[in-house]
Protein backbone atom coordinates (compact mmCIF):
# COMPACT_ATOMS: atom_id res chain seq x y z
CA UNK A 1 0.00 0.00 0.00
CA UNK A 2 1.50 3.48 -1.10
CA UNK A 3 1.55 6.33 1.54
CA UNK A 4 2.84 9.80 1.23
CA UNK A 5 4.48 11.97 3.68
CA UNK A 6 5.07 15.26 3.81
CA UNK A 7 8.09 17.14 5.97
CA UNK A 8 9.30 20.47 6.51
CA UNK A 9 13.28 20.57 6.33
CA UNK A 10 14.67 23.58 7.95
CA UNK A 11 17.90 24.81 8.69
CA UNK A 12 18.86 25.14 5.41
CA UNK A 13 19.57 28.89 4.95
CA UNK A 14 15.50 29.14 4.61
CA UNK A 15 13.21 25.73 4.59
CA UNK A 16 12.08 23.39 2.18
CA UNK A 17 9.36 20.34 2.22
CA UNK A 18 10.18 17.21 1.28
CA UNK A 19 7.78 15.14 0.27
CA UNK A 20 8.25 11.46 0.27
CA UNK A 21 6.20 8.12 -1.22
CA UNK A 22 6.31 4.84 0.66
CA UNK A 23 5.83 1.18 -0.38
CA UNK A 24 5.96 -1.80 2.15
CA UNK A 25 8.16 0.22 4.51
CA UNK A 26 10.58 1.51 1.75
CA UNK A 27 10.85 4.66 -0.22
CA UNK A 28 9.66 4.87 -3.90
CA UNK A 29 9.68 8.55 -4.92
CA UNK A 30 10.07 11.86 -3.61
CA UNK A 31 10.04 15.30 -4.58
CA UNK A 32 11.71 18.68 -3.10
CA UNK A 33 9.88 21.62 -2.71
CA UNK A 34 11.08 25.38 -1.98
CA UNK A 35 8.19 28.38 -1.76
CA UNK A 36 10.27 31.07 -1.09
CA UNK A 37 10.79 33.01 -4.52
CA UNK A 38 14.04 35.53 -4.02
CA UNK A 39 14.33 37.06 -7.87
CA UNK A 40 18.17 38.54 -7.51
CA UNK A 41 18.27 37.63 -11.40
CA UNK A 42 15.79 40.02 -12.55
CA UNK A 43 16.60 42.19 -9.53
CA UNK A 44 20.40 42.38 -11.41
CA UNK A 45 18.78 42.64 -14.88
CA UNK A 46 19.10 46.50 -15.67
CA UNK A 47 21.81 47.51 -13.23
CA UNK A 48 25.69 48.53 -14.14
CA UNK A 49 27.67 45.77 -14.20
CA UNK A 50 29.60 45.94 -11.33
CA UNK A 51 26.63 46.76 -9.19
CA UNK A 52 26.66 42.67 -9.64
CA UNK A 53 29.72 42.57 -7.14
CA UNK A 54 27.41 44.36 -4.12
CA UNK A 55 24.08 42.29 -4.73
CA UNK A 56 25.06 38.80 -5.48
CA UNK A 57 26.84 38.33 -2.19
CA UNK A 58 23.58 38.76 -0.91
CA UNK A 59 22.17 35.95 -2.39
CA UNK A 60 23.04 34.14 0.46
CA UNK A 61 24.83 34.34 4.00
CA UNK A 62 26.43 31.41 3.97
CA UNK A 63 28.44 31.15 0.43
CA UNK A 64 27.95 34.59 -0.64
CA UNK A 65 31.80 34.79 -0.92
CA UNK A 66 31.70 31.98 -3.43
CA UNK A 67 28.72 34.39 -5.04
CA UNK A 68 31.24 37.19 -5.80
CA UNK A 69 33.73 35.02 -6.85
CA UNK A 70 31.65 33.59 -9.36
CA UNK A 71 30.44 36.86 -10.53
CA UNK A 72 33.86 38.69 -10.74
CA UNK A 73 34.84 35.63 -12.68
CA UNK A 74 31.71 36.14 -15.38
CA UNK A 75 32.71 39.43 -15.41
CA UNK A 76 35.85 39.22 -16.23
CA UNK A 77 35.18 36.45 -18.89
CA UNK A 78 33.50 39.25 -20.82
CA UNK A 79 36.67 41.34 -20.80
CA UNK A 80 38.13 38.02 -22.56
CA UNK A 81 35.13 37.98 -24.65
CA UNK A 82 35.61 41.15 -25.92
CA UNK A 83 39.57 41.29 -26.60
CA UNK A 84 40.35 42.97 -23.77
CA UNK A 85 43.01 41.68 -22.16
CA UNK A 86 43.36 41.59 -18.03
CA UNK A 87 46.46 41.16 -15.79
CA UNK A 88 45.96 39.65 -12.69
CA UNK A 89 48.65 39.03 -9.97
CA UNK A 90 49.20 35.69 -7.84
CA UNK A 91 49.13 37.57 -4.64
CA UNK A 92 45.25 38.92 -5.82
CA UNK A 93 44.47 35.09 -6.97
CA UNK A 94 45.78 33.88 -3.91
CA UNK A 95 43.89 36.40 -1.94
CA UNK A 96 40.62 35.18 -3.68
CA UNK A 97 41.42 31.98 -2.82
CA UNK A 98 42.11 32.17 0.16
CA UNK A 99 39.53 33.71 1.63
CA UNK A 100 37.08 31.34 -0.73
CA UNK A 101 38.64 28.04 1.07
CA UNK A 102 38.13 30.00 4.61
CA UNK A 103 34.23 30.52 3.35
CA UNK A 104 34.34 26.48 2.59
CA UNK A 105 35.89 25.60 5.91
CA UNK A 106 33.84 27.37 7.99
CA UNK A 107 30.57 25.75 6.03
CA UNK A 108 31.83 22.13 6.54
CA UNK A 109 32.84 22.65 10.32
CA UNK A 110 29.04 23.94 11.28
CA UNK A 111 27.56 21.62 8.93
CA UNK A 112 29.44 18.07 10.39
CA UNK A 113 29.05 19.42 13.92
CA UNK A 114 25.92 20.82 13.78
CA UNK A 115 24.12 18.85 11.70
CA UNK A 116 25.37 15.44 10.67
CA UNK A 117 27.09 14.34 13.89
CA UNK A 118 23.55 15.08 15.68
CA UNK A 119 21.65 13.01 13.59
CA UNK A 120 24.24 10.11 14.07
CA UNK A 121 23.97 10.01 17.76
CA UNK A 122 20.40 10.44 17.51
CA UNK A 123 20.35 7.07 15.66
CA UNK A 124 22.54 5.83 17.93
CA UNK A 125 19.99 6.74 20.77
CA UNK A 126 22.36 9.47 22.36
CA UNK A 127 22.73 13.25 22.37
CA UNK A 128 25.37 15.16 21.13
CA UNK A 129 27.64 17.40 23.77
CA UNK A 130 26.70 20.91 22.83
CA UNK A 131 30.06 21.75 24.37
CA UNK A 132 31.37 20.15 21.41
CA UNK A 133 29.79 21.58 18.72
CA UNK A 134 30.50 25.26 20.29
CA UNK A 135 34.17 24.51 20.79
CA UNK A 136 33.59 23.58 16.31
CA UNK A 137 31.82 26.98 16.28
CA UNK A 138 34.73 28.74 17.75
CA UNK A 139 37.23 27.12 14.78
CA UNK A 140 34.32 28.10 12.07
CA UNK A 141 34.68 32.15 13.63
CA UNK A 142 38.13 31.70 13.42
CA UNK A 143 37.89 31.24 9.29
CA UNK A 144 35.33 34.05 9.34
CA UNK A 145 38.16 36.11 11.00
CA UNK A 146 40.47 35.46 8.21
CA UNK A 147 38.07 36.18 5.59
CA UNK A 148 37.65 39.51 7.57
CA UNK A 149 40.96 40.33 7.79
CA UNK A 150 41.33 40.10 3.74
CA UNK A 151 37.35 41.65 2.63
CA UNK A 152 36.63 44.33 5.60
CA UNK A 153 33.97 42.15 6.48
CA UNK A 154 32.15 38.16 6.50
CA UNK A 155 29.40 37.43 4.70
CA UNK A 156 28.68 39.61 1.85
CA UNK A 157 31.53 41.78 1.12
CA UNK A 158 32.39 43.17 -2.07
CA UNK A 159 36.52 43.01 -2.29
CA UNK A 160 36.49 41.07 -5.08
CA UNK A 161 36.52 43.35 -8.72
CA UNK A 162 37.81 42.75 -12.45
CA UNK A 163 41.33 43.27 -11.83
CA UNK A 164 42.09 41.77 -8.65
CA UNK A 165 41.23 42.75 -5.21
CA UNK A 166 40.95 45.99 -3.44
CA UNK A 167 42.84 45.09 0.06
CA UNK A 168 46.63 45.29 0.50
CA UNK A 169 47.31 43.15 3.63
CA UNK A 170 50.70 44.16 5.88
CA UNK A 171 52.64 41.93 7.31
CA UNK A 172 50.58 41.93 10.57
CA UNK A 173 47.35 41.06 8.91
CA UNK A 174 49.20 37.95 7.40
CA UNK A 175 50.60 36.90 11.10
CA UNK A 176 46.83 37.35 11.84
CA UNK A 177 45.48 35.18 9.62
CA UNK A 178 48.32 32.63 9.87
CA UNK A 179 47.13 32.24 13.70
CA UNK A 180 43.64 32.25 12.84
CA UNK A 181 44.48 29.13 10.04
CA UNK A 182 46.71 27.02 12.68
CA UNK A 183 43.78 27.46 15.47
CA UNK A 184 41.60 25.97 12.69
CA UNK A 185 43.91 23.43 12.29
CA UNK A 186 44.60 22.41 15.96
CA UNK A 187 41.33 22.27 16.60
CA UNK A 188 41.14 19.29 13.53
CA UNK A 189 43.89 17.63 14.66
CA UNK A 190 42.73 17.46 18.25
CA UNK A 191 39.36 16.99 17.66
CA UNK A 192 38.23 15.25 14.38
CA UNK A 193 41.35 12.96 13.39
CA UNK A 194 44.09 12.83 16.15
CA UNK A 195 46.69 13.19 13.99
CA UNK A 196 49.07 16.13 12.79
CA UNK A 197 47.88 17.75 9.42
CA UNK A 198 50.94 16.54 7.17
CA UNK A 199 49.98 13.08 7.80
CA UNK A 200 46.24 13.77 7.33
CA UNK A 201 46.31 15.39 4.02
CA UNK A 202 47.84 12.15 3.14
CA UNK A 203 45.88 9.71 3.99
CA UNK A 204 45.09 7.15 1.18
CA UNK A 205 42.51 4.41 2.91
CA UNK A 206 39.83 4.13 5.60
CA UNK A 207 42.47 1.96 7.32
CA UNK A 208 44.58 4.61 8.06
CA UNK A 209 41.51 6.85 9.57
CA UNK A 210 40.88 4.10 11.18
CA UNK A 211 44.08 4.04 12.99
CA UNK A 212 43.51 7.56 14.99
CA UNK A 213 41.05 8.62 17.27
CA UNK A 214 38.72 11.41 16.46
CA UNK A 215 35.12 12.63 15.07
CA UNK A 216 35.92 10.74 12.04
CA UNK A 217 36.65 8.02 13.30
CA UNK A 218 33.73 8.04 15.58
CA UNK A 219 31.48 8.67 12.78
CA UNK A 220 32.62 5.88 10.69
CA UNK A 221 32.01 3.23 13.19
CA UNK A 222 28.38 4.60 13.79
CA UNK A 223 27.79 4.20 10.26
CA UNK A 224 29.14 1.15 9.26
CA UNK A 225 27.59 -0.41 12.81
CA UNK A 226 23.74 0.66 11.42
CA UNK A 227 24.13 -0.32 8.49
CA UNK A 228 24.31 2.89 6.43
CA UNK A 229 27.59 2.68 5.37
CA UNK A 230 26.00 1.84 1.40
CA UNK A 231 22.79 3.96 1.47
CA UNK A 232 22.17 7.35 -0.20
CA UNK A 233 23.99 5.53 -3.75
CA UNK A 234 23.08 8.23 -6.30
CA UNK A 235 24.07 7.90 -10.00
CA UNK A 236 27.70 7.75 -9.31
CA UNK A 237 28.55 10.73 -11.88
CA UNK A 238 30.07 13.97 -10.48
CA UNK A 239 30.60 17.34 -12.22
CA UNK A 240 33.02 19.87 -11.18
CA UNK A 241 33.72 23.55 -12.87
CA UNK A 242 35.37 25.62 -10.55
CA UNK A 243 39.31 25.46 -10.17
CA UNK A 244 41.94 26.59 -7.80
CA UNK A 245 45.46 25.06 -6.73
CA UNK A 246 43.29 21.99 -5.48
CA UNK A 247 39.98 21.89 -7.33
CA UNK A 248 39.77 20.69 -10.84
CA UNK A 249 37.47 21.14 -13.61
CA UNK A 250 35.57 17.84 -15.02
CA UNK A 251 33.52 15.27 -15.00
CA UNK A 252 33.86 11.92 -13.82
CA UNK A 253 31.41 8.76 -14.29
CA UNK A 254 32.67 6.64 -11.72
CA UNK A 255 36.68 6.99 -12.10
CA UNK A 256 36.44 7.85 -15.75
CA UNK A 257 36.96 11.90 -16.06
CA UNK A 258 36.36 13.85 -18.94
CA UNK A 259 36.10 17.22 -19.30
CA UNK A 260 32.93 19.53 -19.57
CA UNK A 261 31.47 21.74 -21.75
CA UNK A 262 28.83 24.78 -20.16
CA UNK A 263 27.07 24.92 -23.26
CA UNK A 264 25.76 21.60 -22.38
CA UNK A 265 24.25 22.93 -18.62
CA UNK A 266 20.33 23.12 -19.27
CA UNK A 267 18.18 24.37 -16.36
CA UNK A 268 14.04 23.54 -16.39
CA UNK A 269 11.32 24.86 -14.54
CA UNK A 270 8.93 23.57 -12.25
CA UNK A 271 5.25 23.87 -11.64
CA UNK A 272 5.65 23.27 -8.07
CA UNK A 273 8.88 24.64 -6.66
CA UNK A 274 10.60 27.68 -7.09
CA UNK A 275 13.70 25.93 -7.46
CA UNK A 276 14.33 24.70 -11.06
CA UNK A 277 16.32 21.40 -11.97
CA UNK A 278 19.54 21.27 -13.75
CA UNK A 279 21.61 19.48 -15.95
CA UNK A 280 24.32 18.66 -17.56
CA UNK A 281 23.73 16.87 -21.33
CA UNK A 282 20.28 16.03 -20.36
CA UNK A 283 21.83 13.71 -17.22
CA UNK A 284 21.98 14.14 -13.13
CA UNK A 285 25.63 14.99 -12.11
CA UNK A 286 26.24 14.76 -8.27
CA UNK A 287 28.59 18.11 -6.98
CA UNK A 288 30.43 18.93 -3.54
CA UNK A 289 33.29 17.93 -2.55
CA UNK A 290 33.11 14.34 -3.36
CA UNK A 291 32.44 14.80 -6.73
CA UNK A 292 35.50 17.29 -6.22
CA UNK A 293 37.70 14.61 -5.05
CA UNK A 294 36.50 12.17 -7.54
CA UNK A 295 37.58 15.11 -10.48
CA UNK A 296 40.59 15.27 -9.09
CA UNK A 297 41.44 11.69 -8.53
CA UNK A 298 41.81 11.91 -4.86
CA UNK A 299 43.45 8.66 -3.55
CA UNK A 300 41.52 8.60 -0.53
CA UNK A 301 38.68 9.12 -2.42
CA UNK A 302 39.59 6.76 -5.49
CA UNK A 303 40.17 4.26 -2.60
CA UNK A 304 36.78 4.62 -0.71
CA UNK A 305 34.65 4.46 -4.00
CA UNK A 306 35.65 1.36 -4.90
CA UNK A 307 33.78 -0.12 -1.78
CA UNK A 308 31.52 2.73 -1.55
CA UNK A 309 30.55 4.26 -4.51
CA UNK A 310 28.93 7.45 -4.17
CA UNK A 311 27.36 6.41 -1.01
CA UNK A 312 26.81 8.81 2.60
CA UNK A 313 29.54 7.32 4.07
CA UNK A 314 32.02 8.91 1.40
CA UNK A 315 29.92 11.89 1.16
CA UNK A 316 30.47 12.65 4.53
CA UNK A 317 34.53 11.48 4.84
CA UNK A 318 35.31 13.55 1.72
CA UNK A 319 33.87 16.64 2.89
CA UNK A 320 35.09 16.24 6.64
CA UNK A 321 38.38 15.81 4.96
CA UNK A 322 38.15 18.85 2.68
CA UNK A 323 38.54 20.83 5.87
CA UNK A 324 41.89 19.30 6.25
CA UNK A 325 42.45 20.15 2.46
CA UNK A 326 41.93 23.45 2.76
CA UNK A 327 43.10 24.59 6.08
CA UNK A 328 46.62 23.53 4.63
CA UNK A 329 46.18 24.91 1.54
CA UNK A 330 45.54 28.05 3.34
CA UNK A 331 48.63 28.02 5.70
CA UNK A 332 50.75 27.49 2.74
CA UNK A 333 49.10 29.54 0.38
CA UNK A 334 49.80 32.13 3.91
CA UNK A 335 53.20 31.27 3.89
CA UNK A 336 54.08 32.47 0.31
CA UNK A 337 52.15 35.05 -0.04
CA UNK A 338 54.37 37.86 -1.54
CA UNK A 339 52.32 41.05 -0.16
CA UNK A 340 54.80 43.49 -2.60
CA UNK A 341 53.08 42.31 -5.67
CA UNK A 342 50.03 44.82 -6.99
CA UNK A 343 46.72 43.45 -5.14
CA UNK A 344 44.63 45.20 -8.51
CA UNK A 345 45.62 46.05 -12.08
CA UNK A 346 43.00 48.77 -13.60
CA UNK A 347 41.57 47.05 -16.87
CA UNK A 348 42.54 49.28 -20.01
CA UNK A 349 38.71 49.19 -20.76
CA UNK A 350 35.62 49.98 -18.68
CA UNK A 351 33.50 46.88 -18.41
CA UNK A 352 30.14 49.25 -19.08
CA UNK A 353 31.86 50.35 -22.72
CA UNK A 354 31.79 46.57 -23.13
CA UNK A 355 29.27 44.73 -24.71
CA UNK A 356 29.13 41.08 -24.55
CA UNK A 357 28.94 37.96 -22.56
CA UNK A 358 30.62 36.31 -19.72
CA UNK A 359 30.42 32.69 -17.89
CA UNK A 360 31.92 32.70 -14.31
CA UNK A 361 32.18 30.21 -11.53
CA UNK A 362 33.71 28.84 -8.55
CA UNK A 363 33.19 25.98 -6.01
CA UNK A 364 31.30 26.65 -3.28
CA UNK A 365 30.89 25.02 0.19
CA UNK A 366 27.94 22.62 -1.68
CA UNK A 367 29.38 22.77 -5.16
CA UNK A 368 29.70 23.88 -8.37
CA UNK A 369 27.87 27.65 -8.78
CA UNK A 370 27.81 28.87 -12.26
CA UNK A 371 26.94 32.94 -12.67
CA UNK A 372 26.13 34.27 -16.46
CA UNK A 373 25.67 37.72 -17.47
CA UNK A 374 24.78 39.69 -20.36
CA UNK A 375 26.14 43.47 -20.91
CA UNK A 376 24.58 45.46 -23.64
CA UNK A 377 24.25 49.14 -23.72
CA UNK A 378 26.36 49.56 -20.56
CA UNK A 379 24.15 47.30 -18.22
CA UNK A 380 23.22 44.27 -17.15
CA UNK A 381 20.86 42.64 -19.88
CA UNK A 382 20.54 39.44 -18.11
CA UNK A 383 21.73 37.30 -15.66
CA UNK A 384 21.92 33.91 -14.57
CA UNK A 385 22.61 32.33 -11.40
CA UNK A 386 23.09 28.08 -11.00
CA UNK A 387 23.75 26.59 -7.72
CA UNK A 388 25.12 23.42 -5.91
CA UNK A 389 21.78 22.43 -4.26
CA UNK A 390 19.84 22.63 -7.89
CA UNK A 391 22.02 20.02 -9.49
CA UNK A 392 21.79 18.36 -6.24
CA UNK A 393 18.30 18.69 -4.89
CA UNK A 394 16.59 18.91 -8.69
CA UNK A 395 13.39 17.23 -9.37
CA UNK A 396 13.32 14.97 -12.67
CA UNK A 397 10.91 15.30 -15.06
CA UNK A 398 12.27 12.49 -16.89
CA UNK A 399 10.35 8.90 -17.45
CA UNK A 400 14.15 6.99 -17.51
CA UNK A 401 16.02 9.00 -14.71
CA UNK A 402 15.61 10.48 -11.09
CA UNK A 403 17.34 13.09 -10.42
CA UNK A 404 20.34 13.10 -7.65
CA UNK A 405 18.84 13.17 -4.79
CA UNK A 406 15.70 11.51 -5.86
CA UNK A 407 17.94 8.51 -6.63
CA UNK A 408 19.71 8.16 -3.18
CA UNK A 409 16.76 8.60 -1.39
CA UNK A 410 15.65 5.26 -2.83
CA UNK A 411 15.23 2.01 -0.83
CA UNK A 412 15.22 3.92 2.58
CA UNK A 413 13.46 2.66 5.69
CA UNK A 414 13.19 5.02 7.70
CA UNK A 415 12.78 9.09 8.71
CA UNK A 416 16.57 9.02 10.29
CA UNK A 417 18.03 7.26 7.37
CA UNK A 418 16.42 9.73 5.08
CA UNK A 419 17.61 12.82 7.14
CA UNK A 420 21.00 11.27 7.00
CA UNK A 421 20.73 10.88 3.32
CA UNK A 422 19.72 14.15 2.32
CA UNK A 423 21.45 16.46 4.74
CA UNK A 424 24.18 14.60 3.48
CA UNK A 425 24.14 16.84 0.48
CA UNK A 426 24.01 20.16 2.43
CA UNK A 427 21.55 22.06 0.78
CA UNK A 428 20.76 25.69 0.49
CA UNK A 429 16.48 26.94 0.32
CA UNK A 430 17.69 30.52 -0.54
CA UNK A 431 20.42 30.23 -3.18
CA UNK A 432 18.35 28.17 -4.84
CA UNK A 433 15.20 30.00 -5.96
CA UNK A 434 15.94 33.03 -8.25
Amino acid sequence: MKKITKEIIEKIEGEAQLELEWEEGRVTGSKVKFFSYRGMEEIIAGRDPLDALVLTPRVCGICGHAQLMATVHALEDVYKNCGVKLELSDKAKKLRDITLDCEIIQNHLKWYFFIILPILYRIDGRVFPKEKAFKALNAAVAANKIIATFAGQWPHNSYMIPGGVVCDPTYVEIFQAKSYINEIISFFEEEILKSDIESIVHIKNIRTILKYEGFLKESIELIQTHELSHLGQSHDRFIAFGENSIFEKGKAIRTAKKGVNPRYIKEESLDFTYAKNVTYNDRFYEVGPLARAMVAANPLAKSLHRVYKDSVLNRIIMKVMEIAYLSYQVQNSLNHININEKSFIKPTVKIENLEGEGDGFAEAARGSLYHSVKIKNGKINSYNIITPTQWNLGNSTQKDEFSTIQQALLGLKSEDEVSLIFRSFDECSVCTTH
